[in-house]
């Protein structure tokens, strides 16, 4: 509807400003409707995630990046911008942190398309949170040379991301109990990390409520299994090499958790 608009006012009006004054008006009620449970900001960013997620469209780049446009053409007639800025963000943060994100290159491009039309102060977090994975790239390959160079082996592969704060969504956060197996890698990182001159200053907090975890499970000698799993399943798992049963209560108080988070992880 709003390319259809748009085609009329360029075609037939010569983009007179007079014509694209009133159809912008016009367009801006008409999306601005309350809609029920959800306001089109909340529904536009929802689809904005599926369409940024793997597998969540298939186009060739030119098409894709169209398909982008349009999105940010009906933001730009939003009221309430800042509903799907907030939401957006937290979409992308768990693409960037679960590693859903079909392209990172579609994702500065959509960023880049909501900066020409709110400003960089606006965008200025979202584009920090693009920022420090790719510095956290580094980082990593940094921390895997050391580890290398020191001729350190372990059972597990151990992946880090180090992110600023401030870009980020808050999350619910747990002081977990994680296997030793775990907790040896992160003293060895955080060890690491604090030697380096340029984190004198800085500190490290260990946050696992997005990460996740490849779990190898060996019910019987025929029945083995690859689990990808959240970090809080993983430690839920992990009490089952020591106990055959536990109740709902028991695995919550082992790792420190409140019920409704108990409950939403072993389902």
């Amino acid at each position: 509807m709003l390319d259809t608009h748009l085609h009329v006012v360029k075609y037939c009006f010569e983009s007179n400003p007079l014509f694209e004054m009133q159809r912008a008006s016009g367009f801006e009620s008409f999306v601005n409707f309350e809609l029920g449970q959800y306001t089109l900001s909340e529904m536009l960013s929802t689809y904005s995630d599926q369409i940024l997620r793997k597998n969540g469209f298939k186009a060739d780049q030119e098409e894709y990046e169209q398909h982008l446009d349009k999105i940010v053409k009906l933001f730009s007639h939003l009221s309430d911008k800042d509903i799907f800025i907030s939401s957006f963000k937290i979409f992308l943060a768990r693409r960037l942190l679960m590693e859903k994100s079909e392209n990172i290159d579609y994702e500065k491009f959509m960023i880049t398309k909501l900066k020409i039309n709110c400003g960089r102060q606006v965008t200025d977090s979202i584009e920090g949170m693009i920022n420090d994975l790719e510095t956290g790239k580094g980082l990593a390959n940094e921390y895997k040379q050391d580890r290398q160079a020191k001729e350190m082996t372990r059972r597990v592969d151990f992946d880090i991301k180090v992110l600023t704060t401030c870009h980020w969504p808050t999350y619910k956060s747990f002081e977990l109990k994680v296997p030793i197996e775990i907790n040896n890698c992160i003293d060895d990182f955080s060890a690491f990390y604090s030697k380096r001159p340029q984190n004198n200053h800085k500190k490290l907090d260990w946050n696992f409520s997005m990460g996740t975890a490849l779990v190898g499970a060996k019910i019987s000698e025929t029945q083995k299994y690859d689990l990808l799993v959240s970090t809080y399943q993983m430690c839920i798992l992990y009490l089952f090499n020591y106990d055959k049963q536990l109740t709902l209560a028991e695995i919550a108080d082992h790792m420190g958790f409140d019920e409704e988070t108990c409950k939403k992880n072993v389902q």
